[in-house]
């Protein structure tokens, strides 16, 4: 590993730390920056879930400290439910096939480019806001969302956040906080199981996670303050998608 490459993993950390912090998608940068050091982007994948860790820690720390915010009496079932479904995510992570993982990642990257391009637009279609909470609807949209989340990173705060906003009807600063929480809760056994496994690239790892940490406060400290974040994480999210789609298919 050259140096070149470790201080990409640094600077990809921060950025993921900063835009998972504000809204989702952060994991396009931690994944884009191993994936132009030419790790596999399944490899890829896996290595970025420490990260994800330690950047909703600091994220929930500072958030709860700033902004008096808490979760503790939010509903625990959807942590549940996310928890069973990320475990048999992660199992399907490490069983798939490398190309197989690259065609499903870069449709998930075309995705949120659309929603990107488009705010408001593509889950807004779902019609998410009449699916009743208490329902066996809900319970399925947690239970898959989890899934996705064990299975591949990218895009999950959006989806997470989405469900939080429209499906349990929290205020958005309530819905941002529990969304990290709601992904660490997950992200512990999933991270556990593929250390078990020998799954992880430990260095890329541990420095996008320094990057992540330093990241998240960043933003969990400007979140409120800085009325343009927002959009400067849209721009540079949709920027990191086409070139990671660009490395994937043409490098």
């Amino acid at each position: 590993m050259e140096w070149t490459d470790e201080i990409l993993f640094i600077v990809g950390g921060i950025l993921a730390g900063i835009v998972n912090t504000i809204s989702g998608s952060g994991s396009l940068f931690s994944i884009g920056v191993m994936v132009w050091a030419g790790i596999p982007l399944v490899a890829a994948n896996i290595a970025s879930r420490p990260g994800v860790f330690f950047q909703n820690i600091t994220g929930i720390v500072v958030l709860r400290k700033y902004y008096k915010l808490s979760v503790k009496d939010i509903p625990l079932w959807p942590a549940i439910l996310c928890c069973i479904g990320a475990m048999l995510g992660a199992v399907c992570a490490t069983l798939v096939s490398g190309g197989n993982f690259n065609l499903i990642a870069s449709v998930v990257m075309l995705i949120l480019l659309i929603q990107y391009l488009f705010p408001n637009r593509l889950f807004k279609s779902l019609q998410l806001k009449r699916f009743n909470t208490s329902g066996f609807l809900g319970l399925i949209l947690f239970f898959l969302t989890g899934f996705y989340g064990g299975f591949i990173q990218i895009g999950i705060g959006i989806l997470v956040l989405t469900l939080l906003l429209d499906v349990l009807k929290m205020p958005y600063a309530q819905s941002n906080a529990y969304k990290l929480a709601l992904i660490l809760i997950y992200t512990i056994p999933t991270t556990i199981y593929f250390a078990l496994n020998d799954s992880i690239l430990w260095k890329p790892a541990l420095l996008l996670s320094a990057g992540q940490i330093f990241g998240a406060y960043l933003a969990a400290v400007f979140i409120g303050k800085n009325k343009s974040a927002a959009y400067w994480a849209r721009n540079i999210t949709i920027i990191m998608i086409v070139v990671t789609l660009v490395k994937i298919w043409f490098f």
